[in-house]
This record gives structure tokens, sequence and C-alpha cells, in this order.
């Protein structure tokens, strides 16, 4: 007996221990928040161009002036459009880039519709040397930045203006500017233009819930190493019959 009465009291030091000291409730306002993870920034690369400028074919344009701190290539340009009811994604070069656009736009639940145009494709940022005087002039720059090391440097045949000196075309402004520098340092007034070719391109016609719906742009991201610039507008008028 003497025995059962020790165990008793022993049970009941323990169970006493228990609850002050191990099974203690927290308030779920005394709890901490749990933290929200922020997503990783989506990174898109860029490759270079290397298609030969027609000066004829050359836009002047005005990037914003940054500074040559990376060599990553922006998002893909992407103009706004405004309460369409039907909406074009385009322009694209390739007829395989053209069909993963739709069957993108198909997987979100538009009905995409392909279509042929001709029209331009912005190439690159071209920069070049065009304040030459003469022939012999532009020969002697050519001579110049050779000696300098910058290799990929031609004098133009027939272009118009005269006496130009092509000094590459790039995908990545960054790029096109850092180029614009070294040519600069070496005493030349150097230019940066948009790079447009003309030819047919391939439009994705999708007729929209309700106007002002949104497409999401992301659906038309390039792979890696590539860089598209597209943009939203109205579809076109239908040709009455």
């Amino acid at each position: 007996m003497r025995t059962l009465c020790l165990i008793l009291i022993l049970a009941n030091v323990l169970f006493f221990s228990w609850s002050q000291l191990i099974d203690v409730h927290v308030s779920a306002l005394d709890r901490d928040t749990a933290a929200v993870a922020t997503p990783p920034p989506r990174i898109v690369l860029a490759r270079e161009v290397t298609s030969t400028p027609d000066p004829a074919q050359i836009k002047d344009v005005q990037p914003p002036q940054v500074a040559p701190l990376s060599d990553a290539a922006p998002a893909p340009t992407i103009a706004a459009a405004d309460s369409f009811s039907c909406t074009s994604v385009g322009p694209f070069a390739e007829l395989a880039d053209a069909a993963q656009a739709q069957a993108a736009l198909k997987a979100a639940g538009f009905t995409p519709r392909q279509r042929l145009e001709q029209g331009e494709l912005w190439v690159g940022y071209w920069v070049s040397v065009q304040d030459l005087e003469s022939r012999e002039a532009a020969e002697k720059a050519l001579k110049t930045l050779l000696d300098a090391g910058i290799t990929d440097v031609y004098l133009m045949p027939g272009s118009d203006p005269a006496n130009v000196l092509s000094l590459g075309v790039f995908s990545d402004y960054q790029r096109a500017q850092r180029r614009a520098e070294e040519i600069r340092a070496l005493g030349f007034s150097p230019r940066i233009n948009d790079r447009k070719r003309a030819g047919t391109v391939y439009w994705i016609d999708a007729d929209l819930a309700e106007p002002g719906q949104k497409i999401d742009t992301s659906l038309f991201q390039g792979g890696p190493g590539k860089i598209m610039r597209l943009e939203l507008r109205a579809c076109p008028a239908p040709v009455s019959g």
C-alpha cells in the first residue's frame, strides 16, 4: 500500500512538470507571420545580329542613355494595346516563331489566326561613321581603326551618303554604345541607328472576349539566346467582298 501511494505521488509530480514546462500553448497572435518568398527576376539573354546593313533602310533611334553595366538584353519590347476587340501580335520573321506564338495563345484560351503581310523587321542597332568628307578620308579612317584592333569594320560600297564606315549591328544597345565609345575615343564621331529590313512577316490575330482584355506578353518570351521585338495592335479591318 505504501508503494502504491508513492507511485501515485510520483505520477502527479511528473504530470504537473509536463503541463507547466512542455505542453505550453502559444496564442495565434503571438506567432510570427510567415515570410512570403519573392520569386527571382526573369533572365533574358541576347544574341548578336550579324546581317549587313542597308543604308536606305537605316532609321535614327534615340534609346535611353544608360551606363554599359551588363551584357544582359532587355525583355522583349511589346507596345501596349488599347481597347481592341481583336489584337494582332507580331511581326514574326520565322514561321516557327509564329507557330509557337499561335500555340501559346491557343493554350491560353484564344482562337488565333495566322496571316502574312509585307512589313519591316527590326534587326539591331547599327554603329557607323558617316561624316567622312572623301574616299581618301574614309580609307585613312579605316586603316586607323584596323591598326587600333577593330577588325569588324569595312567601307560600304555605293552607300548614300557616300564614304560610310560600318562598325557592326548589335541586338543590345549597351554593346552598340560601348562600340561607339571605342570609336569616339579614336577621334571619330560614330552614330547609332535603328536597323530594319523589309520582307514578308507573320502576324497572329486573336479575338478578345471583351474590349480591353489583356494578352499576357510573357507568352511570347524568346528562348535562350534569342530576343524578339514584338508589338500588340488592332487587327486589320476585314476586306469587304
